[in-house]
């Protein structure tokens, strides 16, 4: 068995993966890492793999477990058509490993988190590309650094039509986005009717549910990472 850290730019998770089985072990805050990751020093004998998209993170990884692997754009196992492979998100690679390992077929995953990525995988599993945007925290926090809009919060409900500034801002980032990503889904649905859907991502799960496509996967990139240490099996 081995333990795998996952780190992304908010949080960072701990898993335990064999072959037929994956644990999550638990999630600290990225930025506290050096404090909160010494609590799994007791796996340091064992084998240790991350993957991570904040640079000092995977330095502090480093320290701690001196012979970790890190996963990277070189292990991913199929293709990757960027022109520069290695500036593609490993998070991003791990999530269209993952879900090629699930279907075995075309994918298209959207990844909303703090900024929304949907991403293509041909049905060899080899890796198209996609498409970057802000997430909904982004977008709140970049509104809110203008004078007038810096007290703005988004309602729990949230109405196409806002009465207010904040329901207007909350109808323009809740349903502005679904719209965006619906328009992509609905555009290559299109084009490949058999073309498969997941979501993941921190604010996968309500996206999800608010366009009623697809699936969500909850830990979709760990899955990339059992396909890379044990393959698509």
């Amino acid at each position: 068995m081995e333990i795998v850290i996952l780190t992304g730019n908010t949080n960072t998770r701990i898993f335990l993966v064999s072959g037929n089985s994956i644990k999550a072990l638990g999630t600290i805050r990225t930025r506290d890492m050096r404090k909160e990751l010494k609590r799994y020093l007791v796996y340091r004998h064992k084998n240790l793999y991350f993957a991570s998209v904040v640079p000092e993170a995977s330095k502090i990884i480093r320290s701690f477990f001196k012979d970790s692997y890190e996963v990277t754009w070189k292990d991913f196992p199929g293709k990757i058509y960027c022109k520069k492979p290695e500036a593609v998100g490993i998070d991003r690679l791990l999530n269209a490993a993952g879900a090629w390992s699930m279907v075995k077929s075309q994918c298209m995953i959207i990844d909303a988190g703090s900024a929304i990525t949907i991403d293509f995988v041909d049905n060899k599993g080899n890796f198209e590309g996609g498409v970057i945007f802000p997430g909904k925290n982004l977008i709140v926090d970049s509104l809110q650094k203008l004078a007038l809009l810096k007290k703005v919060k988004i309602p729990e409900k949230v109405r196409i039509i806002g009465k207010d500034t904040s329901e207007a801002i909350g109808s323009g980032i809740v349903f502005g986005l679904s719209f965006f990503v619906s328009g992509y889904i609905d555009f290559f649905s299109k084009q490949n009717p058999y073309l498969r859907i997941f979501f993941t991502g921190g604010d996968g799960r309500e996206l999800q549910r608010r366009l009623k496509k697809g699936s969500f996967v909850k830990n979709l990139g760990i899955l990339g990472v059992k396909a890379i240490l044990y393959g698509n099996t």
